[in-house]
C-alpha cells in the first residue's frame, strides 16, 4: 500500500538545507564546514528551480 507524503519534495530539500546549514554554523572553519555550506546552497538552488518550473506548469503561456 502506497503512503502519501504530507510534504513536498521541495519542503524536504529545504529542511535538509536548513539542517545542514545549522550543522555547519556550529563548526569551526574547515573543509567539512565548507562542504556542508556548499550542499546547503545546492539544495537551495534545487528548491528554487523546482518551484520555478512548477510555477511555469501551473500558469502556461
Amino acid at each position: 500500500m502506497a503512503r502519501t507524503n504530507s510534504i513536498s519534495i521541495e519542503e524536504k530539500w529545504q529542511k535538509i538545507a536548513d539542517d545542514t546549514r545549522n550543522q555547519a554554523s556550529a563548526m569551526p572553519p574547515c573543509q567539512k564546514r565548507d562542504d556542508l555550506l556548499k550542499k546547503a546552497r545546492q539544495l537551495d538552488v534545487a528548491v528554487n528551480l523546482s518551484n520555478w518550473l512548477s510555477a511555469d506548469q501551473k500558469n502556461p503561456k
